[in-house]
């Protein structure tokens, strides 16, 4: 599967750069998404159109940033996905230059070095076709995932660390499995071919988080990406478990419930997942 399929519509071409991690990657099945949550209000009132300046570019754009005082948290899947009441806030993490294509996690859309904008600017810039500048009222699933797509690319050329690599494929298939769940409340049914696609593309991204993550852990320092050890190491766990990598995501949960610094409410969802995979291998027997 092209992690970057569509980028050709933006003048861009994945195969001038690197891979992901620079190494081949493997293909995993589908996940199954969590029930749909029905939304009744509007997205239109959780966004807001914010002025950004391009650290790349110079120019200046607005993009679509969710109101955080007005979203309601209602829970979070076990690998941290939250999920908020009649928005997606997953759809809004991503900033993207309409003008030199530049785009990154929200976090990290200001935080470039020289070396890095010189990367960007002859590679991403210089290549760039922006499309339409206007900003929608909200973003639809198609728009953001092509940001995200665009933030992937960016972080490859400016040779981002693997955590920042890995969090945006770990957004992207949330971002998908977002979208299953919209599949699902418009009674798309799990036969059809876009919800097979959507679940493949899930699962793939899903892949290359894990296998990011993993590497940031050998070779980054904590925090990563705001995470302490036991939290990173909680949700490896999650994400091996998930991907039915057993005997690591075991390992993991061992290591979290015998460190010292894990909170309660840590080591309570550790051994929530611990009973998870005894039920699992003990099902594979």
């Amino acid at each position: 599967m092209d992690l970057m399929s569509g980028l050709d519509k933006f003048g861009l071409n994945p195969e001038e750069i690197n891979d992901l991690y620079d190494d081949e990657k493997k293909t995993v099945t589908g996940n199954t998404p969590v029930a749909a949550a029905v939304q009744t209000e509007d997205e239109r009132d959780f966004v807001f159109a914010k002025s950004v300046t391009c650290p790349v570019c110079d120019e200046s754009f607005q993009t679509l940033t969710v109101k955080a005082s007005k979203v309601r948290l209602v829970g979070s899947d076990d690998d941290f996905r939250p999920v908020y009441k009649g928005i997606d806030t997953v759809k809004y993490g991503v900033t993207s230059c309409p003008h030199c294509g530049y785009s990154a996690m929200n976090g990290d859309f200001i935080h470039v070095s020289n070396v890095q904008i010189r990367l960007l600017k002859e590679q991403v810039a210089a290549k760039f076709k922006p499309g339409n500048k206007n900003v929608p009222l909200i973003y639809s699933y198609d728009e953001a995932i092509d940001r995200f797509k665009l933030a992937l690319f960016s972080a490859i050329v400016k040779r981002a660390p693997y955590s920042e690599k890995a969090y945006i494929c770990l957004k992207m298939s949330w971002l998908y499995r977002g979208f299953l769940e919209k599949l699902v409340a418009d009674g798309e049914s799990p036969d059809s071919e876009e919800f097979a696609n959507a679940q493949k593309t899930e699962s793939y991204y899903y892949e290359q988080a894990l296998d990011g993550m993993t590497r940031a852990v050998e070779t980054e320092h904590f925090p990563i990406y705001g995470m302490n050890q036991d939290t990173v190491d909680l949700l490896l766990a999650q994400m091996n478990c998930k991907l039915e990598h057993l005997d690591v995501a075991s390992k993991l949960i061992a290591r979290v419930l015998i460190s010292k610094s894990a909170s309660r409410h840590i080591k309570d969802k550790a051994l929530d997942l611990k009973n998870e995979i005894i039920k699992k291998i003990r099902d594979v027997k």
